[in-house]
């Protein structure tokens, strides 16, 4: 571990500006922890993820305040507008996911499925 400082800087870093980069946890099982949290070793893969939504029916002006669901059969959203809307939240979702997973992944901190 090397210490770099300047004169007004008091933070320790951790490596030694290899140009290979910095390991931390020598092997998946190799315990690490953050900010003062317990230390685990990799965490397993995540669930796998399902097929993303395709959204076909993309017209119309989003509906963000959904109202309640119908009560009669079949039972959904009271338009159109909303039912899309809720898909593109829900597809969102999924991306945001997705990348979050793929950021976990290439940082080790969670096993590539």
């Amino acid at each position: 571990m090397s210490i770099n400082s300047t004169s007004t800087s008091t933070k320790e870093y951790l490596g030694h500006e290899s140009p290979d980069g910095a390991v931390l946890g020598k092997a998946t099982t190799s315990l690490v922890a953050f900010h003062g949290s317990s230390p685990v070793d990799q965490a397993a893969a995540l669930t796998a993820q399902l097929t993303t939504i395709t959204i076909t029916d993309a017209a119309g002006t989003p509906d963000y305040a959904l109202s309640a669901l119908t009560t009669s059969s079949p039972y959904g959203l009271a338009t159109l507008a909303e039912a899309v809307t809720l898909l593109y939240v829900i597809k969102n979702l999924q991306t945001r996911v997705a990348e979050l997973e793929t950021r976990l992944t290439e940082k080790g901190l969670v096993a590539s499925a």
